[in-house]
């Protein structure tokens, strides 16, 4: 089974990308076991975490929203740091620090990013690698996740993928970019099929 995290909605807005895209990746697949995260520094990861004390997945994809961005971007890095200008769903502010403070500056994904970015790009799907979660609660999870597989010596295809914004949280006369949900979840159950090629 692949665990498929989400996050709720936040800053206001009414609904999250990730949580549509995904939604939709389930209808197409039969492998997908969803789990929904709150856009909270310490209670995302705490309760991935005990999904998979619980029981490893075959594999971990974790969604995002980038608003902002026009192409689906599977992130190479996790770094190791939290600040935000944004405050989380419980009103925290990150200003700047460590996620843990003896642990390594950063994580790479175990995903195989170049390979799956490569490939989709040939099928003319719309996706580029990414050198930067940010540093808000996407981040921290992908790096909390990381930090925790490595050191419980969990080898399983494991990542963060951010998914730009869908066409219906645009609101008249904004110019900023969306892709079509449909298309988010296409390229994601791609993504999946390639980190499961090279474990299988």
């Amino acid at each position: 089974m692949i665990l498929v995290t989400h996050f709720d909605p936040f800053g206001g807005s009414r609904i999250n990308a990730s949580q549509i895209v995904v939604q939709l990746l389930a209808d197409m697949r039969e492998d997908i076991e969803l789990m929904s995260l709150p856009t909270i520094f310490g209670d995302a990861f705490s309760r991935l975490r005990q999904r998979l004390l619980d029981g490893v997945p075959e594999a971990l994809i974790m969604v995002g929203q980038a608003a902002g961005r026009s192409l689906i971007t599977p992130e190479k890095v996790a770094i190791n740091w939290k600040e935000s200008a944004t405050p989380d769903n419980n009103g925290f502010i990150a200003t700047g620090e460590k996620i843990i403070s003896a642990s390594p500056d950063a994580y790479f994904s175990k995903l195989p990013v170049d390979r799956i970015v490569s490939k989709l790009k040939a099928e003319g799907l719309p996706v580029e690698k990414s050198f930067s979660a940010g540093a808000f609660v996407c981040n921290y999870l992908f790096y909390r996740c990381m930090d925790f597989l490595t050191k419980k010596g969990i080898n399983i295809p494991s990542g963060f993928v951010h998914i730009p914004c869908i066409p219906e949280q645009i609101g008249p006369g904004e110019d900023r970019p969306a892709v079509e949900a449909e298309v988010s979840a296409r390229v994601l159950s791609r993504i999946i099929d390639l980190a499961l090629e090279e474990n299988r």
